[in-house]
């Protein structure tokens, strides 16, 4: 609800003041009905998960929950999810509603929280729980949180600030993410440097994922590029325009082969905007398909602009570009921690820039600069995230 209340103030100006008294007045709803659903016990065996509030099955909570089915563990798993969203669950996981109501009790009655996103402000938590924020980002290139504090919402600053006091682990991938994120949300608690557990995929044998995503889009002799930008605060579109076409074709020339180009937009701020693009057979829709990480793993190349899972798919140092048409519009909008045209991606502003990118691309002096950039934030990834993230819960649900 919140959500779209946001979205429709900032699309047509609407009193930003009202939308405040409304958000708190719908926070102390929220409050309230959690306090009356404490006449329900803890369960010391329950997981409540949840990933892009209630939009996916995905992200860092999924790879926990995969290594806790894995290992077999007695533990009742539940995954709020969104009415419409379609998919199906491995067996030992539950699906429940992601409404107010389904929330509360479901929040209210489990011993671990698991969430890749904030809760809603009102959300209240028992003696004895636990609440692991897991993030659905990395380090990475756009600022966030105080780190860009005069651009924030009091209702932004309300959620991160109220989550973060919630919250009692955050998992972190590097040294430069541990700092930014105590900083950045106002963070006080512990912090389990592991590696993100989204990206133990990459430390795995990855055949058998590769082959059913290639099967999914009928794509089982070719290579794969993967475009995937991140959001604009505006919601447009335009900076998304890359010709396809002359991408693939650039990629055959460089690279050899046949390639397949498959498109994933951000699910929170776009999904809804899909339409501006024209698909075939060699340019293909990928913002349904369900496991992000899953595209990243069977992708040969990625294009992107500032989203973080450039940062994701570099991990085992494969090829990523940038394509960023908007370069001084974002910055300003959003600010940057690194110096874009100082990361190992190739930098394009155009198609022109793209096609020179990709036809010149030198791959040594690409993993020099990854391996330097990895040095530089502390990089901590090496495939067993999940496993330790397992290990804290076990030590603390007896």
């Amino acid at each position: 609800m919140i959500d779209q209340i946001k979205r429709f103030a900032k699309k047509n100006q609407f009193c930003y003041s009202i939308v405040y008294i409304i958000y708190r007045l719908y926070g102390l709803f929220i409050s309230a009905l959690c306090l009356s659903m404490r006449i329900f016990p803890v369960q010391k065996d329950k997981i409540v998960c949840c990933n892009v509030k209630g939009k996916r099955y995905g992200d860092n909570p999924k790879y926990i929950t995969d290594e806790i089915l894995r290992q077999n563990l007695d533990y009742k798993i539940v995954w709020l999810l969104n009415k419409h969203v379609e998919v199906t669950l491995p067996a030992g996981c539950r699906r429940a509603n992601y409404n107010i109501f389904s929330i509360a009790y479901h929040l209210a009655t489990s011993k671990i929280w698991l969430d890749s996103n904030t809760k809603p402000f009102g959300i209240r938590k028992r003696k004895g729980q636990y609440y692991i924020q897991t993030w659905h980002g990395s380090y990475g290139l756009k600022k966030i949180g105080a780190d860009i504090i005069d651009k924030l919402t009091l209702i932004d600053k309300k959620d991160l600030s109220y989550n973060s006091k919630l919250e009692d682990l955050f998992i972190s991938n590097s040294r430069f993410y541990s700092t930014l994120y105590r900083r950045a949300f106002w963070y006080e608690h512990e912090i389990l440097e592991c590696g993100s557990p989204r990206n133990d995929i990459f430390f795995t044998q990855q055949d058998d994922i590769t082959n059913t995503v290639k099967e999914y889009f009928n794509a089982a002799d070719k290579h794969l590029a993967l475009y995937a930008p991140t959001y604009r605060s505006d919601y447009k579109t335009d900076s998304f325009k890359l010709d396809f076409e002359r991408l693939r074709k650039s990629l055959e020339c460089r690279f050899g082969g046949d390639w397949m180009v498959l498109i994933r937009l951000h699910p929170q701020n776009i999904i809804d905007a899909e339409g501006f693009l024209q698909y075939n057979s060699y340019i293909k829709n990928a913002t349904d398909y369900n496991v992000m990480q899953e595209l990243l793993v069977a992708s040969d190349v990625l294009i992107s602009d500032y989203s973080s899972c450039m940062f994701d798919f570099v991990t085992t140092k494969k090829t990523c570009f940038i394509y960023a048409s908007d370069v001084e519009k974002y910055k300003n909008d959003r600010d940057f921690y690194f110096d874009i045209y100082k990361l190992p991606f190739p930098v394009a502003e155009n198609n022109e820039q793209m096609e020179q990118n990709i036809l010149q691309f030198d791959e040594a002096e690409y993993k020099n600069k990854l391996d330097y950039l990895f040095e530089q934030v502390g990089l901590c990834e090496d495939g067993t995230a999940c496993k330790q993230v397992v290990k804290w819960i076990e030590e603390r649900v007896i």
